[in-house]
């Protein structure tokens, strides 16, 4: 039975009718596999900093919170040396044209 997220569910045959769809199926599979992936990831990330949150002297309950403030500092911090290697290689370009 042919899956369009799951290509080895794929028989020959419907591999052979649509070759186009069961390659749009592998590339679908490894986009979920690497989500799940991800996910699970951003789970052990979490329970790890509730871990050193708590033994840092933090209540449990706030780990959370202090989480999601860490991570969007860390955030802004990546956007904001975005931004800044973006205005230099901007610079660069237009001194080079000069």
């Amino acid at each position: 039975m042919k899956e369009p997220r799951n290509p080895y569910r794929w028989t020959n045959r419907e591999i052979e009718v649509d070759s186009d769809g069961y390659v749009a199926a592998q590339q679908a599979y490894r986009e979920d596999q690497e989500a799940t992936e991800q996910q699970r990831q951003d789970a052990d990330d979490r329970e790890r900093y509730k871990q050193a949150f708590v033994e840092a002297g933090g209540r449990e309950r706030d780990a959370e919170a202090a989480h999601k403030a860490h991570r969007n500092q860390q955030a802004a911090e990546a956007a904001a040396r975005s931004n800044t290697e973006a205005l230099e290689a901007s610079r660069r370009r237009i001194r080079q044209a000069l």
